[in-house]
């Protein structure tokens, strides 16, 4: 494990370098942090802990087991470390700790963090740990900078899989953190202002159990769960999970799936789920069968604003001086816990450690890696666009 110690209450002399913050992102990628199941508290005290060894000060906000539970969440706390260096706008840099689960695939092991060809590879090393660990960087940057204006604040939450209720939303709504306005991570060099919405909906069918010579007993969830299945063939829709059945010689007295629908701007997410639930009642005939839908999430689309434009101008520019070539402000299809901030009025934009465009940089599923060249751009980026925003640029 890496020590990056300084004598507690004392900053960094210098800040990270490009060869530490390699450092830093495989000691992060080699603690598991899937969500689900989401299990983050040792990853995250460990982040906090190296933090304070650097003389940041680091705020520890956890979340009320009560709460978290009703998301499927427990233990989970959320940073949030603040460097005021005077009057003026308050600047946040934002990133989740917590990765896709691993998946199927991996030519390399996602947890080894090995570099190769000048690629870390690994789970969460473009998304986004790479930019959390760019975030660090340009943190470092900045104070080491001296600015005389403003307040940098760096949040690290770890609930961007599961929506961001924990994390963003928690840190807004509790008045733990107010920014004038929001970098989050991204996956790329392009700057995302624009976002789908998505609607989560957990689908139940409950019939009776029954051994397989006597199947006339039971009521059977999965012959149950076919015709609406066949009724969602032609909607924009993923099922996502599914599972069901207790045994080969048993029959399914339950089935359980989950679907995935994306909002485009304009739409309203409660009435999207409306129809979906509509559409499987329709589709559901098996009256000795019971069904049940339950929402999971809606996150309504974010839809650019004047604000975030002007944000994301910013970025752009030092965007295109480090790296010698334009760089574009996008809608994406794209759902992150950034939203929050967004809908709360808070300019957000989306910008990171990552190949040239969003498309390039979504998960494939296996051999996640991020190029170190695009790790050390990022710093550089974010380092330079904040230090504009604090001066009130």
């Amino acid at each position: 494990m890496m020590t990056l110690d300084l004598p507690p209450g004392e900053h960094a002399l210098a800040p990270l370098s490009d060869e530490d913050a390699v450092e830093l992102l495989q000691a992060l990628v080699r603690m598991p942090t899937e969500n689900p199941p989401g299990d983050v508290a040792e990853a995250v005290e460990w982040l906090a802990t190296t933090l304070e060894s650097r003389g940041h000060p680091v705020e520890r906000h956890p979340v009320p087991d009560p709460f978290a539970r009703h998301h499927g969440r427990t233990g989970l706390t959320n940073l949030v470390l603040r460097h005021r260096f005077g009057d003026g706008p308050v600047l946040a840099l934002h990133a989740p700790l917590d990765t896709l689960p691993v998946g199927s695939g991996w030519a390399n092991d996602p947890f080894e963090a090995v570099v190769r060809d000048g690629r870390l590879i690994g789970r969460g090393a473009a998304d986004a740990k790479g930019s959390l660990v760019a975030f660090i960087a340009a943190v470092e940057r900045v104070v080491a900078a001296q600015p005389t204006r403003g307040t940098l604040e760096l949040h690290v939450t770890a609930d961007e899989e599961s929506g961001g209720a924990l994390g963003p939303a928690f840190l807004l709504s509790q008045g733990l953190a107010s920014p004038d306005a929001v970098i989050s991570a991204g996956s790329a060099h392009q700057v995302v202002i624009g976002q789908q919405g998505v609607v989560h909906l957990e689908v139940i069918l409950r019939g009776r159990q029954a051994h397989a010579a006597r199947a006339s007993d039971g009521r059977d969830a999965i012959a149950a769960s076919v015709p609406l299945l066949k009724a969602l063939e032609d909607q924009p829709v993923v099922v996502s999970t599914i599972a069901g059945g207790r045994g080969e010689n048993v029959v399914a007295d339950r089935v359980r799936f989950t679907l995935d629908r994306r909002l485009s701007a304009g739409e309203d997410g409660a009435d999207v789920e409306a129809g979906l639930i509509a559409l499987l009642e329709r589709a559901h005939t098996a009256a000795d069968v019971e069904l049940e839908c339950r929402r999971r999430l809606i996150a309504e689309p974010v839809t650019p604003t004047p604000a975030a434009e002007a944000l994301a101008a910013v970025i752009c520019e030092e965007a295109a001086d480090v790296l010698g070539r334009g760089v574009s402000v996008v809608s994406a299809p794209v759902v992150t816990s950034a939203r929050h901030y967004a809908h709360a009025g808070i300019p957000a934009a989306l910008y990171g450690a990552g190949p040239p465009t969003v498309a390039e940089g979504v998960d494939p599923g296996h051999d996640e890696y991020v190029a170190l060249s695009d790790l050390a751009a990022a710093t550089k980026v974010v380092t330079r666009a904040a230090l504009r925003r604090l001066q009130g640029d």
